[in-house]
């Protein structure tokens, strides 16, 4: 335990365990949020609303995860800063334990690490954009659920399809557990999954983890609307100040879709983003929000996103906000 802030500090895979095991035995259940750190009151929010979950002991862990990264140079760039990290999460008081494992410790050499397919889910957008993503984020959260073992997830509408992606990720591992207990063997490496919908590798997909009830924590926003990101850190306060218009321009999808065709939309969106010269936008998509699928026309869809991907001060940011209902 970090003696002056009351929160538990684990490095390895049987401190958390056992911690675990002692609050399920006096009646607790476990509330995980998974971070990169670099916290700020989004992650903090997250934490908040795992403490208001009923009988609950609520972790937080930090894990900067290097197989979702398809540059090298943005691993490195990650803005990193535990101590502060720390001192956040003891200010608040919410968390009971904070897990900060090393990569050896979430990726033993010893163990191949699981491959997760997700479908369309990791071909669009962030997928399309970011090679490989989605498969780093699916081996780290499935490796996570093993060492934790939690009864709540919970991870922030930021990142949506992150969070439609591990959605999916659940619906695997908990479709597996119902199935053959095949998942350690290289028999399963001929799953029948219809690879549309996503399917976990057979020989190296994890063995039966604890499967969460999955939360989604809202967006948070500083005062002009900028989604709050870890990467914000990496910006000057002229560039802070800019990289709000991309919420506003996400903001006139919702107020003005009734009048504008799908197509016709995203282009005044980029127009009017472009009249600030230093964004370099990846791309605007507007998105079914339970398929990802692009929206060509309103009908058929129940709800609908907008997402961006927009650069500034060489900061990837990404957003999204609903468009209807």
């Amino acid at each position: 335990m970090c003696g002056f802030c009351g929160v538990l500090i684990f490095h390895n895979a049987s401190e958390i365990q056992s911690a675990v095991k002692s609050w399920r035995a006096q009646g607790f259940r476990v509330a995980f949020v998974p971070t990169m750190g670099a916290l700020h009151d989004g992650h903090l929010a997250l934490v908040a609303q795992a403490s208001q979950l009923f009988h609950v002991r609520v972790v937080c862990s930090i894990f900067v995860n290097p197989t979702q990264f398809n540059d090298p140079a943005d691993l490195r760039a990650y803005p990193r800063n535990p101590a502060n990290d720390l001192r956040l999460l003891s200010d608040q008081g919410r968390a009971d334990a904070l897990f900060l494992p090393e990569v050896d410790e979430v990726y033993p050499p010893e163990i191949l690490p699981a491959t997760f397919s997700f479908g369309v889910l990791e071909e669009v957008m962030e997928g399309a954009m970011r090679p490989g993503h989605f498969r780093g984020v699916g081996q780290v959260v499935a490796r996570l659920l093993q060492l934790v073992e939690a009864d709540y997830l919970l991870l922030g509408e930021k990142d949506y399809q992150q969070f439609m992606v591990v959605r999916d990720l659940l619906r695997q591992l908990r479709e597996k557990q119902a199935g053959p207990s095949r998942l350690s063997t290289p028999q399963v490496q001929g799953d029948e999954r219809n690879s549309a919908t996503g399917r976990v590798q057979g020989a190296d997909a994890p063995s039966r983890p604890k499967i969460p009830e999955l939360i989604m924590g809202t967006t948070h926003r500083d005062e002009g609307g900028l989604a709050l990101s870890s990467r914000n850190q990496r910006l000057s306060t002229e560039g802070r100040t800019k990289a709000r218009q991309i919420y506003a321009g996400l903001q006139y999808a919702r107020l003005h879709w009734k009048h504008e065709t799908p197509d016709h939309l995203v282009r005044i969106i980029q127009s009017k983003l472009a009249e600030v010269p230093e964004f370099q936008i990846e791309y605007i998509q507007l998105a079914d929000s339970d398929t990802l699928t692009a929206v060509q026309d309103w009908k058929n869809h129940l709800s609908v996103r907008i997402f961006a991907a927009v650069w500034i001060e060489g900061v990837r940011l990404i957003d999204n906000t609903v468009v209807f209902p």
